[in-house]
Order: structure tokens, then C-alpha cells, then sequence
């Protein structure tokens, strides 16, 4: 056999393989993000020179790369004038900054009560935030409306489309 014969029929060979074969295509998996640790019913605590600042209750923690996300969280922030005390469904800690949603109630020291479905809490700034429907209570002080934000620093609270309900008697 010629050499020159073996190579054209190799190569004839390879050329049919090239033409009719198709690879076969491999699906590729989304694959979800794990999470770096989960724990279940846990509490932690965050101390400084001053004493207890922070408490963080939770049924399951799962702690990824950047973000924390607790189920039923109770979360309690004393570095401020007033201690502040949030309770919600879900919660999402991420650059100090807390995003709960589902049956947000949030208390704070004087007995102002907060109560909505979605707030945005920043740990730096003190202020907490929704553009949900929410109401507020103190006393028998009530406000309704469609987005808040509360400053917890300054006192105040700025609002939109707002019903108030303000018992005069009391105060005088």
C-alpha cells in the first residue's frame, strides 16, 4: 500500500468525522449561590466600650459573601439616642444597611410605633424609609399614609398623602 494512499483515506476519514459528526451540546446549570454558613435560631450580640449595642434574633441566617439574609428577624440598635427595636418576616442586612419585608413593626423608645410591609433601615444614618402604605402610633396619636421616612437623629418624620389623628386633650 501506497503511502500517500493511507494519508487520503485518514484524512478522507477525519473530514467525514468533521462534517456529519456534531458535538454534542451540553446544557448548562444556573447554579443558585450557596450560602458561606446557615444557622437556625440563633441571637448575636455586638458589644463595644459603651456596653450592648446591637441585638440581632433570628429563626435561620444564611451569610454570603456580602449580604446576610434572616428569617423572622428582631432587631435591636442602641447606639442611638433612642433604642429602636424592628421586627419583620424577612430581612436583608447588607453595608449596614437593613431592607425587611412582610409585617415590618418597628419601636422605638418614646412609644412611637411603626407599622408597614417593606422599610429600609441605614444603621449609619439612623433613618428608616418605605414608599409602602404604613401607620404610626404614639399614644393615642395616629398617622396614615403612603411613604415615610423617619430620622431617628433629629426627631423627625416626612411623609406623604398622611391622615393624622391628634388627641389635643392629652397634650394640654
Amino acid at each position: 500500500m501506497n503511502i500517500n494512499l493511507f494519508f487520503i483515506s485518514v484524512f478522507t476519514a477525519l473530514m467525514v468525522v468533521f462534517v456529519f459528526f456534531k458535538p454534542m451540546k451540553l446544557k448548562q446549570k444556573i447554579t443558585k449561590e450557596v450560602a458561606n454558613v446557615e444557622t437556625y435560631a440563633f441571637v448575636m450580640h455586638q458589644l463595644d466600650t459603651k456596653g450592648l449595642v446591637r441585638i440581632v434574633k433570628g429563626k435561620e441566617a444564611f451569610v454570603y459573601k456580602d449580604r446576610y439574609n434572616v428569617k423572622d428577624i428582631d432587631y435591636t440598635d442602641a447606639t442611638k439616642n433612642k433604642r429602636i427595636n424592628i421586627k419583620a418576616d424577612d430581612g436583608i442586612y447588607k453595608d449596614r444597611t437593613i431592607h425587611l419585608l412582610g409585617h415590618v413593626v418597628y419601636k422605638r423608645e418614646d412609644g412611637l410605633v411603626f407599622k408597614s410591609q417593606s422599610l429600609k433601615y441605614n444603621e449609619k444614618t439612623s433613618i428608616a424609609k418605605t414608599d409602602d402604605k404604613y401607620v404610626i402610633y404614639r399614644d393615642k396619636d395616629k398617622i396614615n399614609g403612603i411613604s415615610v421616612l423617619l430620622d431617628n437623629k433629629l426627631d423627625k418624620i416626612y411623609s406623604k398623602d398622611v391622615d393624622v389623628v391628634y388627641d389635643i386633650k392629652g397634650k394640654i
